[in-house]
């Protein structure tokens, strides 16, 4: 596994990083993509775990927990007619959705597939951030001028740079 992600593209590689920010929904950590490191960077309180001084940043707003839901079942009604995908199904109707959708995908054949159709969903989510961002990715480097881009001031916090 890890050799396979070595191989990965540094647009691959954003891909992921950005997937991971937009879908942790963690209640003291605030995730942006810094542009001078070009690499996705944690916000965390109290912790000493900051933006570098001066760095242009952009904030990755969490996905609403609707998205990360209708990727889950537009993932199950892809699914041939059968007990699979109507296991799938049914597991979204219980009372923690997220966790019975993973617990009953680890008791399918379909978790290789499943993982194959959320990074696609994931990658034209994050396309369609990076056009609405003005986010562009040009010789191996990625730029935005957009009016979400911030500075960094570890005593002033984010500025509007």
């Amino acid at each position: 596994r890890t050799e396979q992600f070595d191989m990965k593209t540094k647009y691959e590689k954003f891909i992921d990083a950005v997937s991971h920010a937009m879908e942790d929904h963690s209640f003291d950590i605030v995730w942006f993509y810094d542009f001078d490191e070009q690499d996705t960077v944690p916000l965390i309180e109290d912790t000493g775990c900051y933006p570098e001084d001066g760095h242009r940043v952009l904030r990755i707003e969490p996905l609403p927990s609707r998205v990360l839901f209708c990727v889950m079942e537009d993932f199950a009604n892809s699914l041939p007619d059968g007990q699979e995908k109507e296991k799938l199904l049914m597991s979204l109707r219980y009372r923690k959705p997220f966790s019975s959708f993973k617990q009953t995908l680890s008791y399918t054949s379909q978790r290789e597939n499943w993982f194959a159709f959320k990074e696609k969903q994931m990658q034209e989510i994050i396309e369609e951030w990076m056009s609405d961002e003005g986010i562009v990715y040009k010789d191996g480097v990625f730029s935005c001028n957009g009016p979400g881009v911030l500075e960094y001031h570890r005593d002033s916090g984010l500025t509007q740079k």
